[in-house]
């Protein structure tokens, strides 16, 4: 039981990471968050944890011994979704990295697990993403990242996100994300098997019987970019988002159904929406635990 990792959450949401990393063994002993609505989320199901709120506010004093410290920091200005407007780490949100980044100057943990969009690889050409491995570097952080996307690990979903995993003074992170074995993929028809090497990847999850009309944009094509909406029914959606204003999750047999049809609770108002938008896959978190 004292080799139990204890995690503190920064960026907490409605604990994508804390309830993935408890699923694995891990032990939650502290959280930020501003927002008023996943706040209650965290103090229903994680009622004895200390709960911070604003990551401006805090003091290295006070938070408690932990040997990993994760969190997404806000990705809006980092985001495809704002082409032509994104601010990258200049943006009043994402920016808050830095603020975290002085926290784990000043008290640094075992181990680190960022996640963010992967837009974060080449806002302002790259340039930011160099920022944040510099100043990770300069810590004493051996820095490893990935882009994993939550429809290899169980989930009827396409959601890319961009993982950082650093580990003080060792090169540990390189085994969390990375193997030495090698695996084949077909990257275009016509141009033969490529190898690249990776253990957490598994069959994308086919067996799903519901699917998702994003912002009733029905009938526009995927090929119109990141952001592009309609619907699948090939056991994937396309990537919710936290706007969701227009969301219809359906049954792949029951196409005109609305919400009921999945199982959902047809009360998912804004703020649930939003909260699932930004939150962390689970299941992602469990397999990197």
């Amino acid at each position: 039981m004292e080799n139990i990792l204890k995690v503190a959450s920064f960026f907490s949401g409605i604990g994508g990471f804390d309830y993935g990393f408890e699923k694995s063994g891990m032990k939650v002993v502290f959280q930020c968050e501003l927002n008023s609505f996943c706040k209650k989320v965290l103090k229903k199901h994680w009622p004895n944890v200390l709960l911070a709120d604003n990551i401006n506010l805090i003091q290295p004093k006070d938070i408690p011994p932990a040997d990993l410290w994760c969190g997404g920091f806000p990705c809006q200005d980092l985001s495809l979704a704002n082409q032509g407007k994104r601010k990258g780490l200049k943006g009043e949100r994402s920016g808050l990295f830095f603020k975290f980044s002085e926290l784990v100057e000043e008290k640094p943990p075992r181990w680190l697990v960022i996640e963010n969009v992967p837009g974060l690889l080449n806002s302002h050409s790259g340039q930011d993403f160099k920022i944040l491995l510099e100043r990770l570097d300069k810590f004493g952080y051996c820095v490893s990242w990935r882009v994993l996307d939550a429809k290899y690990f169980g989930t009827p979903q396409r959601r890319r996100r961009v993982f950082v995993v650093c580990s003080l003074g060792t090169v540990g992170s390189t085994e969390v994300l990375f193997d030495s074995e090698s695996i084949e993929f077909v990257d275009k028809q016509g141009l033969g098997k490529g190898k690249t090497s990776g253990q957490i990847t598994g069959e994308s999850h086919k067996d799903a019987n519901i699917f998702v009309i994003q912002h009733a944009g029905i009938g526009r094509r995927h090929t119109a970019g990141p952001q592009a909406k309609g619907y699948r029914n090939d056991g994937e959606t396309y990537t919710l988002d936290s706007r969701g204003s227009g969301d219809a999750l359906c049954k792949t047999d029951a196409p005109f159904g609305i919400r009921e049809t999945s199982g959902l609770s047809c009360g998912m108002d804004a703020n649930r929406y939003r909260a699932l938008g930004n939150a962390v896959n689970v299941l992602v978190i469990e397999e990197l635990g």
